[in-house]
């Protein structure tokens, strides 16, 4: 006979909980992960990343449609208004791209993991590995929140958006570059993807591993890491293609 599934904590409370798991998971990643061994949810966790990125993608709005207007000089737009068919169009890629690609990426990040672990004869469930690479979302948030952040800081969008690469703020090891750098899209998205907000996610991603899933130290790491590379990757790849 099989088991019947475990019960949800008596103290949950859907979204509430899973909002303050997320502001937790920075801190006490594995207390975190530890409510969750038993049944680890991504789906909800997700639903609240989703919202937080939407509310702050409108406060930030202004800027989206100057780089709008951006793309459209680099077409041969120069001096024309964007259609209106067009803004609204960027504004709900806008709203919904970072979302969506936040759990694409973690779904991409979770199969990495679950082959890597398969391979060394793991046993291991694909929705834990799914839990842990949303959670580790959350220093991604960081991330777009700083972006918006500095935007806004530099002035009124014409000001603070001249090219398409300023519309980059990064933290990472392209900092280190020098300004008349010509390096190519991929080395340089490859290198701003290794700072303090992607191994901070690192960190929560592997320690999601080693609670969830029982797993050893050295094991974890290895997953984790190698999910990282796969993404880095990844980006610098699409970076390349578009230029």
């Amino acid at each position: 006979m099989t088991e019947p599934a475990p019960a949800a904590p008596s103290n949950y409370i859907p979204f509430v909980t899973d909002a303050t798991r997320l502001a937790r998971v920075l801190f006490s990643p594995g207390a975190v992960f530890e409510e969750q061994r038993e049944k680890p949810t991504w789906f909800l966790p997700w639903v609240v990343l989703t919202i937080a990125l939407v509310l702050f993608g409108l406060t930030t709005l202004p800027y989206s449609d100057r780089m709008g207007e951006l793309s459209m000089a680099a077409r041969g737009g120069a001096g024309q208004p964007v259609p209106a068919g067009v803004r609204t169009f960027i504004r709900i890629s806008t709203l919904a791209g970072a979302p969506i690609a936040f759990l694409l990426l973690s779904a991409i990040s979770s199969l990495v993991m679950w082959v890597t672990l398969m391979v060394t004869g793991a046993k291991v469930r694909y929705k834990a590995l799914l839990c842990a690479s949303i959670f580790s979302c959350t220093a991604a948030l960081i991330q777009v929140v700083a972006t918006g952040l500095v935007m806004r800081m530099r002035g009124p969008p014409a000001e603070a958006i001249r090219t398409m690469q300023d519309a980059r703020v990064s933290l990472g090891l392209d900092l280190l570059l020098p300004a008349e750098s010509t390096v190519s899209p991929f080395l340089r998205t490859l290198l701003g993807g290794i700072g303090p907000l992607q191994i901070w996610g690192l960190i929560i991603t592997a320690v999601g591993v080693m609670v969830l899933e029982k797993q050893d130290k050295g094991t974890a790491w290895m997953a984790a890491i190698a999910s990282y590379i796969v993404l880095l990757v990844v980006g610098g790849l699409l970076a390349g293609l578009g230029g």
